[in-house]
């Protein structure tokens, strides 16, 4: 980014077999504007929005310390959703199931972004995957289900967020082996 600034945001990838899923499905949806492309799918942690390159030694070390108090764990997709949550929606998103070793690794990465003085987004954690942002709302009917999902995370990784909708990885930390 121009003036030495990048737009950043913590979130743990997907595997490669799911984002070809979602892509199939995706594909098999009505219209083709507006879906978030395959290889960026992720689910984000924590957005930090743009951060001075200054801030990345920070970024990464907080990084390293949360991963390593945290194991790998199951995540499972929980069906469809979007916002606004009435229909129709301008984001579509794919939920995941309840799991407290994701919302504990969130809150722990979210403490330490606040305890080292790290500006992010303080909305509520509200794990999904998004699907779709569309600029006209769409009825959430027009979407089939997407086919069951379930997947390990294993990783945490700090992506820049590149104009044009590309994602960099900046930093990536294994979870630990459980």
């Amino acid at each position: 980014m121009e003036g030495g600034g990048l737009r950043l945001f913590f979130a743990l990838p997907l595997p490669a077999e799911l984002r070809e899923a979602l892509d199939r499905w995706q594909r098999a949806q009505p219209g083709t504007r507006g879906w978030s492309r395959p290889e960026g799918l992720h689910l984000t942690l924590a957005f930090l929005g743009e951060r001075p390159v200054e801030a990345l030694p920070t970024l990464l070390g907080l990084a390293a310390a949360v991963a390593d108090r945290h194991g790998t764990f199951g995540l499972r997709a929980a069906g469809l959703g979007g916002f606004p949550k009435l229909d129709p929606v301008r984001v579509l998103w794919l939920g995941l199931d309840p799991c407290p070793a994701l919302e504990t690794l969130a809150a722990d990465l979210r403490g330490a972004l606040t305890a080292a003085g790290e500006a992010f987004d303080l909305k509520p954690f509200h794990p999904h995957l998004t699907l779709a942002r569309f600029r006209r709302a769409r009825a959430m009917t027009a979407f089939a289900p997407p086919p069951p999902a379930a997947f390990t995370a294993d990783r945490l990784v700090l992506f820049e967020s590149r104009p044009g909708g590309g994602y960099t990885p900046l930093g990536t930390w294994n979870l630990r082996r459980v």
